[in-house]
């Protein structure tokens, strides 16, 4: 059966509920829970979220990071310094919204963050840790080490999932945003769950059934928000049933 997902974010999923599987017995799943055991993260909600009120709430503990972007509203940031960080979510919107805001913002550290530095450490050496959160430069025989076996030195930076115009700075961005989208639904309303529930033995499902179907599974058991339910039981709909028949489309 064919994923809407690669394999490798079914494959980070899977091994992140399997560290803590209490938080998983039955949808919808307890992300924050998870995230504030698994993961060096605080979250921390704050109203009307923008990169100014951060600054400040940084500011206030004594923090010294400096957010240095664009003010605007968000729904979620991450900052990361030294291995581990705060996750901001915005406390005005929805239960749904922030429980999908800490699962893309949790793949962000994962895909992002983790699992390149744990590589990096992995071929190159603890040391290099330093060089990953910006505490030195690299050494010429670290850079070379680094092209040699293909790890990149750079160091976190959060990819803001847009501009402030509604548009994504780079392709690098929007490829970002795109995983991070896949992590986080694969971890909130795996597919093959979904498929099982929604086909439920059945052979064949008309696309509009389907689509229904699994976007009332969506929005009412995994809690997931509306229009992110919907872009999600459209995309399963169109890979399960090839899409909406002749005569749909016709009209009749």
């Amino acid at each position: 059966m064919m994923s809407v997902a690669p394999a490798y974010i079914e494959a980070i999923a899977k091994e992140f509920w399997s560290k803590i599987r209490r938080f998983r017995s039955q949808p919808p799943y307890d992300i924050a829970g998870a995230v504030s055991i698994l993961l060096p993260l605080d979250i921390i909600s704050l109203s009307e979220l923008t990169l100014a009120g951060i600054d400040k709430w940084l500011n206030d503990r004594g923090i010294r990071i400096p957010v240095a972007l664009s003010d605007r509203h968000l729904h979620g940031f991450l900052l990361i310094r030294n291995g581990s960080g705060f996750m901001f979510i915005n406390g005005t919107d929805s239960e749904e919204e922030r429980k999908y805001t800490i699962a893309h913002e949790t793949s962000h550290f994962i895909l992002d963050y983790k699992i390149p530095r744990d590589t990096a450490i992995e071929k190159l050496g603890k040391d290099i840790g330093a060089v990953l959160d910006g505490i030195r430069p690299p050494t010429v025989h670290e850079q070379v080490n680094g092209l040699i076996k293909e790890v990149s030195l750079d160091t976190f930076t959060h990819l803001l999932e847009k501009e402030g115009d509604g548009s994504f700075e780079s392709f690098k961005v929007f490829n970002a945003e795109n995983s991070a989208d896949l992590l986080a639904l694969e971890l909130l309303a795996p597919f093959s769950e979904v498929m099982k529930v929604v086909q439920d033995g059945k052979r064949k499902i008309p696309f509009e059934v389907f689509d229904q179907q699994c976007l009332d599974l969506l929005v009412s058991v995994y809690k997931l928000p509306h229009p992110i339910a919907r872009q999600y039981s459209k995309r399963l709909a169109y890979l399960t049933t090839g899409g909406p028949s002749i005569l749909s489309k016709l009209g009749f």
